[in-house]
């Protein structure tokens, strides 16, 4: 078995009397409170992030005079940095563990905002969500990783993606306010800057102990057998497929909904840039409220019925033209679809072996995530020829296709996982 040496981990006579539970044994929530809070506070950054831009579409084409399909190009950008973080994330880890990965992508973020915020060409403002995609990535990654550690982990789950709903509540309101009344939207960037470099502070302080240091003592030795294991794991990639199609609805939704009431419905962009947050609001109560009701009455049976709802709500939203009503809808849809990331990634933990738990939590969380960037790319190219309408189609196949992924989602073997009280076990060497 390996030795666990880093982020606080450490033996007795490494770290006095009273060491901390070792890295992948279940730890009470009050022994690890400051590190649940900073990475609480990384997720609800990358909420802030992730929900910004849609908001801002309306006034980055007219300061850049670009049209659709080059704005879409954000999203592709910022795609291959989500991809690029997914493979990579193992790796880095294993040199860097759990702490340094995530003040690494801490510090990848704020270097992304450095380069937006002083409203750059087009050229470099587009390359910079790389660098925000990568250093989202990582910590997204981390983060949950690090969450399913606690014991209770379905509600700390619900409670990490709740925090970053409430990110995503703020950063629209902050974004159309600054946009709205001054012509210098970029300027949100300043703030989002501002809360990275907190971020990053946070992180080092909470994770100080070992921080810079692996997991475990062989973890560069096993990482790429890891990662192997992960990859060939058939679970695995089935929850690839719904975290990518369900974070493709989520942010192609919340993304271009404003684009949509503009275009479509001839909204006032001053207005209608707040039914984002109608949106995010929806998807965070429903990751509060729905999150131990999903686990009380069963994971499977209730995603199935939240979906139905959820397209009644798009439908809805699709063929009833009125602002008001596509709010109230728009709202409904958020707080049915809020529940899916966290109970999928609680659901990857009871299917897929223990050893692989943190390197497919790591790898799933990055790379289903890109679908965040994948397909609001494509409705934006999409867009770009057919006009914006096509958003409501291809969020209905987005649900459909969510849905025939967690059909497909195998039944644990065993009911192990079901005691979130019962320490999980350590990689093998």
């Amino acid at each position: 078995m390996v030795t666990q040496i880093g982020n606080g981990y450490g033996t007795q006579d490494e770290e006095g009397p009273t060491p901390e539970p070792a890295f992948y044994e279940q730890k009470s929530a009050r022994d690890v409170l400051g590190k649940i809070l900073s990475t609480n506070f990384a997720v609800m950054a990358a909420g802030m992030n992730d929900a910004a831009t849609g908001v801002l579409i309306p006034y980055i084409q007219p300061t850049y005079h670009i049209g659709l399909l080059q704005v879409s190009l954000i999203y592709l950008v910022n795609f291959t940095g989500w991809t690029c973080a997914c493979f990579a994330n193992i790796h880095v880890c294993s040199r860097l563990g759990t702490g340094g990965t995530l003040v690494l992508g801490a510090i990848s973020q704020c270097l992304g905002y450095a380069l937006m915020f002083w409203g750059p060409p087009y050229p470099l403002f587009m390359a910079a969500f790389f660098f925000t995609g990568m250093g989202v990535a990582f910590q997204d990654a981390q983060a949950n990783a690090f969450t399913i550690t606690v014991k209770n982990s379905h509600r700390w789950l619900g409670i990490l993606h709740a925090v970053y709903g409430l990110g995503t509540i703020i950063a629209p309101l902050i974004a159309n306010t600054i946009a709205s009344r001054t012509p210098y939207w970029h300027q949100y960037y300043i703030i989002t800057f501002g809360v990275g470099v907190f971020n990053i502070l946070l992180l080092s302080w909470t994770f100080r102990r070992g921080l810079f240091r692996p997991n475990v003592s062989n973890a560069k030795d096993t990482a790429g057998s890891e990662l192997k294991a992960t990859l060939a794991n058939r679970s695995v990639w089935i929850l690839n497929g719904f975290f990518f199609l369900y974070a493709g609805a989520e942010v192609a939704s919340g993304g271009w909904i404003v684009q949509f009431l503009i275009s479509v419905r001839h909204g006032d962009a001053k207005k209608v840039g707040y039914v984002a947050s109608a949106f995010w609001t929806g998807f965070t109560l429903g990751r509060v409220v729905l999150a131990d009701i999903t686990h009380k009455f069963g994971e499977r049976r209730m995603v199935s019925f939240y979906l139905i709802l959820a397209l009644v709500m798009q439908l809805l939203f699709w063929f009833v033209p009125n602002i008001p009503v596509n709010a109230v809808a728009v709202c409904l849809l958020g707080f049915f679809i809020g529940p899916f990331y966290p109970v999928g990634l609680y659901v990857l933990t009871e299917v897929v072996p223990p050893e692989l738990h943190v390197g497919a939590i790591g790898f799933t969380a990055s790379l289903g995530q890109a679908g965040a960037a994948a397909f609001p790319f494509m409705t934006g190219a999409i867009a770009s020829k057919a006009g914006v309408q096509v958003l409501q189609p291809i969020m209905v196949g987005l649900l459909i296709g969510i849905g025939i992924f967690w059909t497909l989602v195998p039944k644990p073997e065993s009911t192990r996982h079901g005691n979130d009280d019962e320490n999980a076990r350590l990689i093998d060497s």
